[in-house]
């Protein structure tokens, strides 16, 4: 038979351990979703090129201020190892807004490479920022830019 401080110190915790499941549930719930930007898919500067493959994302929140935190992780090729490359991470909300970027320069050292880019706050707990979306690509000029969009106008068979 149980005593009492016992009841009570299995009762708090189960309750504690019932907080942190739930915890957990609504980070995961609030995490968005993570993908490469189409025309900032490719990169390419003289003859060295790079190409992003893909993008996973971790979430975390800050207890003490409700911000929604994401850390990026990329996959991708380069064609020349050691060539420094700039990319974004931004979080967009419901209307495609904005909401918060971030932009890092990176150096694989290998032509494939997984690196992350720190974390980033993209929202607050609760708020229409909570169902952002993220999105990561290059950093590219308007040239680079040009040169992306006309490569895919062409792979779908639309004119430029």
């Amino acid at each position: 038979m149980l005593g009492k401080k016992t009841f009570t110190f299995l009762a708090l915790s189960l309750s504690l351990a019932a907080c942190g499941a739930s915890l957990d549930k609504v980070v995961e719930a609030q995490c968005p979703p993570a993908d490469v930007l189409v025309t900032a898919d490719n990169w390419q500067q003289g003859g060295v090129r790079a190409q992003l493959i893909g993008a996973e994302l971790e979430c975390f929140i800050d207890s003490q201020t409700n911000e929604l935190q994401a850390s990026v992780q990329v996959r991708g090729t380069v064609s020349q190892a050691g060539t420094r490359l700039p990319l974004f991470a931004a979080a967009l909300n419901t209307q495609d807004e904005i909401v918060a970027r971030t932009q890092v320069q990176v150096t694989p050292s290998k032509t494939e490479y997984k690196l992350a880019i720190p974390k980033f706050v993209y929202g607050q707990k609760a708020a229409e920022s909570a169902k952002a979306r993220v999105v990561v690509g290059f950093v590219l000029t308007p040239a680079q830019l040009q040169a992306n969009r006309a490569a895919y106008a062409k792979q779908l068979g639309l004119a430029e």
